[in-house]
């Protein structure tokens, strides 16, 4: 976001404050509980969401240099990505063609081949298969024809995407729709990989999705937590194609209106965090402190179960100063595991019970929650369902 941006977005979140106001969607949308108990519903959003769209994994410096890679499962396909030997980004099912088991063990790592753990098949950095372990005894097979099996993955602006199904190039267009620009700006390849978490929900991904999309609930549900920090029910909101961004004010926004500091004295990052939605599944926040990276997936083939992988890339400005002052990266990412668990993944948790027992049998969304319209509507969009409407008042 540039400079520009900021002063128009610091200026409409000033006149929400002084008026009362927030982003408004002018209406009501209903969305059927179905939505988040339809076990055929889920299995669509399994094929069409979660196999067959581009999602973004992390950001670069998830893989720092040529020769590190990354394996993970959460996709429900085990991918293995890497920095090859020219620090190209590519993306691999980890699976390794004799038997299928998987090559690469999960995480993070340096390797410069991997060799199966069942029969000991090895395969470079750039997914070719480099030996067969006793050839000779095994039969006649090409090597060439046996490299791992390649999916399309793309590095945008400092992101790392990837489509877990084989098929067509990824489209820059379609994963960041007019947010390019903007995530260029950022700079976020500068920021270093410093922690991951998962975390596990009684609830459906869409649920989980929709608690950091508002904040509406700030004041009351984390009044003795990150309510103190963030002022409620105020907000901007701006649609990029499938994806949003949304701004969320501190209360050190009011600070600068006491003193009547030209905005373009304002500390931007230190007064306001902004959010987006990546479609179809991550919430990416900027904040001070760096970006936290959450991506969120339904979980064992359940619409009632989800799983949460957050990731905290720290600010490059920031990082030697909290070193410096002996900052804990863990107490940070515990402090963000602590709120979500106890407060919002608690609530949805109870939700999902009451969805699955037809109470109510509809989610009301206000014209305040205007993130959750869209986001609603986008991935029906994907999936081919009609749109919601909005009532408007």
């Amino acid at each position: 976001m540039d400079k520009s941006e900021r002063l128009r977005v610091l200026g409409v979140i000033k006149e929400h404050i002084a008026n009362n106001t927030t982003a408004d969607a002018g209406g009501i949308m209903r969305v059927p509980m179905s939505d988040f108990t339809c076990q055929q519903l889920s299995a669509q959003e399994q094929d069409v969401l979660f196999r067959n769209t581009p999602l973004c994994m992390g950001l670069s410096s998830a893989l720092p240099e040529p020769g590190t890679y990354w394996s993970d499962n959460e996709t429900g396909i085990p991918i293995l990505m890497v920095r090859d030997g020219e620090g190209r980004f590519r993306a691999f099912a980890n699976v390794c063609r004799h038997r299928g088991s998987q090559v690469a063990p999960e995480g993070r790592g340096s390797k410069a081949r991997f060799m199966c753990p069942y029969h000991a098949w090895t395969y470079g950095i750039d997914g070719r298969l480099m030996s067969i372990n006793k050839k000779n005894h095994f039969g006649n097979v090409c090597r060439e024809e046996l490299s791992l099996f390649e999916l399309p993955s793309a590095e945008l602006h400092g992101t790392l995407w990837v489509r877990p199904a084989q098929g067509d190039p990824i489209d820059e267009a379609e994963c960041l729709g007019g947010l390019e620009d903007e995530m260029a700006h950022w700079k976020l390849a500068d920021f270093p990989f410093a922690h991951t978490q998962v975390i596990d929900a009684g609830a459906n991904w869409k649920m989980a999705i929709d608690t950091f999309a508002e904040n509406y609930h700030v004041s009351i549900l984390h009044a003795e937590t990150v309510g103190k920090e963030m002022k409620a029910n105020v907000q901007t909101c701006d649609v990029f194609r499938n994806n949003v961004r949304f701004v969320y004010p501190n209360q050190k926004l009011d600070l600068m209106r006491f003193l009547s500091l030209d905005m373009e004295r304002w500390p931007y990052p230190q007064i306001a965090s902004t959010l987006y939605y990546l479609y179809p599944n991550v919430i990416m926040v900027i904040d001070t402190f760096g970006v936290d990276l959450v991506r969120i997936f339904p979980l064992e083939g359940s619409p009632s179960k989800s799983r949460t992988v957050h990731t905290w890339y720290v600010s490059p400005q920031m990082e030697p100063r909290l070193k410096e002052a002996g900052y804990s990266y863990e107490e940070r990412v515990s402090r963000f595991r602590d709120v979500i668990v106890d407060e919002d993944y608690e609530t949805i948790a109870k939700i999902q019970l009451n969805a699955e027992r037809g109470i109510p049998s509809e989610w009301l969304l206000g014209r305040n929650e205007v993130a959750l319209h869209h986001i609603h509507n986008a991935l029906r969009s994907g999936l081919g369902r009609d749109m919601l409407p909005v009532e408007e008042i």
